[in-house]
This record gives structure tokens, C-alpha cells and sequence, in this order.
């Protein structure tokens, strides 16, 4: 009798132990069943990259994409479209290709600006890496970003060295990324002759046909010819006799059906097209900046034109002829050859028909060379960054100065014949006439928008 009185005790015993788990698995699932209550809640508030956390706290940050910034200074990223394909340079190894989220793509407080190539590049496998094969066809650029601009120093002044230009970097509604209001300064403000403009005012080349661009794509050296198209390559000869008309019809059929470089054939998404006045402004405001060299751009001297300075990959060492004295500048501004651009004096003539026939916000129109005209242009690097437009050496750097008369167009940048005359601030005219200029040595730059 007592041991089945102990046996009767054990099998209690075993029963309230089992009743306990189950009564603390049942409050187990209880609570798990009420957490993941709690979490989907949360979720339904709170979309992936935001919270408590776009600031600084708790969290994880939020992922980059393509199109934000990954520097520190710009307010919004290098915008990368259809046919593009982001490069960085890795020393010992070339151009590589890269991502629009790599942290190493960039870094415009640095003065490294972000590079891109088209879709005629070929790359070749090393290690971990993707190699552009520069001894291949390839197109490359460079992103300039939209910003607002101050000339603190030497307004309208010349000398034999330049003025001081600050720069602020800008979203598409004109803000810092701090968050800074710029919207205000879209109109030009007062300035003194030799001293500075009184405040900052937004870039014009950025405003493209009413469409406020955060940046664009500026060829990287002068234009080249690769059986009659369009090539953006170092040390190659620069694409020389060439009229206005077959510049413009070039530049602007980079995205024709079926182009080589992969590029949207949607103007409204992407517009390749001939550099205008005000957007080597653009390039030689921001070079002149501490985003950029901040100092006289070299003059690529080389009598045979060679892109970069010299033949090869000559460019790689020749980085004072760069735009940021490094190798992800853009490099031809300074000597090479004259480089046409779009911008000219109105008038009633049939000269470079293309172009003038063009939609306007393919070109910058001056409807005089009285310098009371040349007050109202801005940001073209002519009259705020000399003191005459008559012949002269009166441009930052003493570079060369002359105003285009009528039936005239731009050149900038001289050539390597005119020694220290050349230089991203001088400017000159050229007479065309709608026919190949054989003693003509004028090139071209390309500028791409990814809309």
C-alpha cells in the first residue's frame, strides 16, 4: 500500500510539472503573438529609411540610392541615366568600374569629381576589378553639379592672376544640404567693378529651358573623332576643320536610334549637345573654386593636338592641365585648340545655320557686343572676369580677350601657339561660314543631361 501511495504521488507530481510548462508556454506564445502584434504596427507606420533616424539617434541609416549624394558637401548626387556607367580611378590600376553608391566615386569637398564613361567603353576583368581598356574606343565625362556663385574678389578686373568665386552646391529647389533657402538668388545681383558682387545668385546654365537641372555632364577633354563620331578620349588628336553646323548636328545626334554609346533616345530624359558659353563658365567658376584646382589650369601646350597633353595616357601625369589638379578633373581648357561653343552675337546672317536654327536652350544668344549688353550675361566667364572685351590680354591670368562681333561665335579656352594668352578665362571670336575652314584648328566639347 505505501508504494502505490508513492506512486500516486510521483504521478501528481508529474502532472502539476507538466501543467506548469504548458501554463508557461502558453504565456510564452502569449507574449511572442502580442510582440509581433507591436512590430507589425510599427511597420505599417514606419517605411524602410525613415524614422528616428535621418539625423542622428537610434536606428540604422538609410541605404543610398542612386542619384543621392555620398560626399559631404553636394545636395544631390551625380544623376546616372540609360548608357552610363560610373567610373573611378585606382592608382596602379586605371579607370574602374564602379557603382553610384560607392563612397569612393566622389568627393567634391576633396576636389575629386565623379566620372563617368558611355556605353562604347570596353572593360577587361583584373582581380577584382573591371579595367577600361583605354586603348579601346571609349567616351568619358564628368559631372559639374548645379550651384549658386559669389566673385568676392577682382569683379570685372584683370591681372595676372584671378579673383576669388565662392561656391554653394544646390538641389533642384535651390537648397543646401543643410537645408539652406537659395531660391531667392535667381536674380543677378549689385556688383562693384574690382571688387565683388554684394551676394550669391544661382548659376544660369543650370536652368535648362525652365527645367532646373541638378548637374550635367561635361566632356572630359576635347572632342575626338572615331570614324566621323563623337569620341571623348585621352591622348588622342582633337577633331579639328570642322564647321558650326556639323558641331551641333554631332553633338545632338549622340542620342539618335541605335547610337553606339547606349544613351536614352528620349531628349526629355537625356540631351547630349555642344557645350554652350555659359556652361564653360560653369566648369571654369567651379575649377576656380576651392571645389576645384583653385589655381591656373596648366596650358596643354602639345603642338599636335593631343587630348591631355600628350599621347597615350599622358593625361594621367599632366594633372596641372586638370580642372581639380588631379586626375578626375576635365582637362583641355587651357591650350590645346580654341574650342567653339554655342553662344553668339545675333544678327541676320545664315552662319552656322544648325545651331542658329536650334531651339534656344541649345545656345546662348548676347544680342550685341556693346559692353552694356555684356553686364546682363552672366556667368560665362567674359565680362565678369575681365576688364575689356577689346583685343587684349585683360582676363583673369591676363588670358586673351575679345568680344565676337556680329556673325561671330565664341571660342574659348586658346591654343597652344598663344603660350600664356590661353587659359580657361580667354575668349575669342571665329567667322564661319557653313564650310570646313581648312586652316581652321577650332574644336569642340560635348555636354550630356540626364534629365
Amino acid at each position: 500500500m505505501q508504494s502505490n501511495g508513492l506512486i500516486q504521488s510521483a504521478k501528481n507530481s508529474k502532472n502539476s510539472a507538466e501543467n506548469e510548462v504548458a501554463q508557461q508556454t502558453e504565456k510564452m506564445n502569449s507574449l511572442l503573438t502580442e510582440y509581433a502584434n507591436i512590430m507589425a504596427e510599427d511597420s505599417e507606420i514606419t517605411e524602410p529609411g525613415e524614422g528616428c533616424n535621418p539625423g542622428g539617434g537610434s536606428g540604422d541609416e538609410p541605404e543610398l540610392g542612386p542619384g543621392d549624394p555620398i560626399d559631404n558637401i553636394l545636395a544631390v548626387g551625380p544623376q546616372v541615366s540609360d548608357g552610363m556607367t560610373p567610373v573611378k580611378y585606382v592608382n596602379g590600376t586605371g579607370w574602374v568600374k564602379t557603382t553610384a553608391t560607392d563612397e569612393e566615386w566622389y568627393n567634391y569637398s576633396k576636389k575629386k569629381w565623379a566620372n563617368i564613361v558611355l556605353g562604347d567603353a570596353t572593360f577587361s576583368k583584373l582581380g577584382n576589378y573591371e579595367v577600361l581598356d583605354e586603348n579601346s574606343t571609349y567616351s568619358m565625362l564628368v559631372w559639374v553639379p548645379r550651384y549658386a556663385y559669389k566673385i568676392t574678389s577682382m569683379y570685372h578686373q584683370s591681372g595676372s592672376n584671378a579673383g576669388t568665386i565662392e561656391i554653394v552646391f544646390l538641389d533642384t529647389q535651390n537648397k543646401t544640404k543643410d537645408g539652406e533657402d537659395y531660391s531667392s538668388k535667381m536674380s543677378y545681383p549689385n556688383a562693384n567693378t574690382g571688387t565683388e558682387m554684394t551676394d550669391y545668385v544661382v548659376h544660369p546654365s543650370f536652368n535648362w529651358d525652365g527645367v532646373p537641372l541638378a548637374g550635367y555632364w561635361v566632356g572630359k577633354f576635347e572632342t575626338s573623332s572615331n570614324g566621323g563620331k563623337v569620341q571623348i578620349k585621352g591622348g588622342v588628336q582633337s577633331w579639328r576643320n570642322i564647321n558650326v553646323s556639323t558641331i551641333y548636328n554631332n553633338c545632338v545626334g549622340m542620342n539618335n536610334s541605335g547610337n553606339s554609346y547606349g544613351l536614352n533616345t528620349d531628349d526629355s530624359k537625356v540631351d547630349p549637345h555642344m557645350m554652350k558659353n555659359t556652361e564653360w563658365g560653369a566648369v571654369a567658376y567651379l575649377a576656380q573654386s576651392k571645389y576645384g584646382k583653385n589655381s591656373e589650369v596648366s596650358i596643354n601646350s602639345n603642338s599636335d593636338f593631343y587630348t591631355g597633353g600628350g599621347s597615350g595616357t599622358s593625361y594621367i601625369t599632366n594633372i596641372g592641365q586638370s580642372t581639380t589638379g588631379n586626375v578626375t578633373g576635365i582637362y583641355d581648357m587651357s591650350g590645346g585648340t580654341w574650342e567653339c561653343v554655342a553662344g553668339y552675337v545675333k544678327s541676320g546672317g545664315s552662319y552656322g545655320s544648325s545651331l542658329v536654327n536650334a531651339p534656344s536652350r541649345y545656345k546662348d544668344i548676347y544680342s550685341s557686343y556693346q559692353e552694356s549688353v555684356l553686364v546682363e550675361c552672366y556667368g560665362d566667364a567674359v565680362y565678369e572676369t575681365s576688364s575689356s572685351s577689346s583685343i587684349s590680354n585683360s582676363s583673369w591670368y591676363s588670358d586673351y580677350s575679345y568680344f565676337p562681333d556680329s556673325n561671330i561665335f565664341f571660342i574659348r579656352g586658346g591654343n597652344c601657339n598663344i603660350g600664356s594668352s590661353a587659359g580657361m578665362f580667354a575668349f575669342y571670336g571665329y567667322y564661319d561660314n557653313d564650310y570646313n575652314d581648312t586652316y581652321s584648328d577650332n574644336t569642340f566639347r560635348v555636354v550630356v543631361l540626364a534629365l
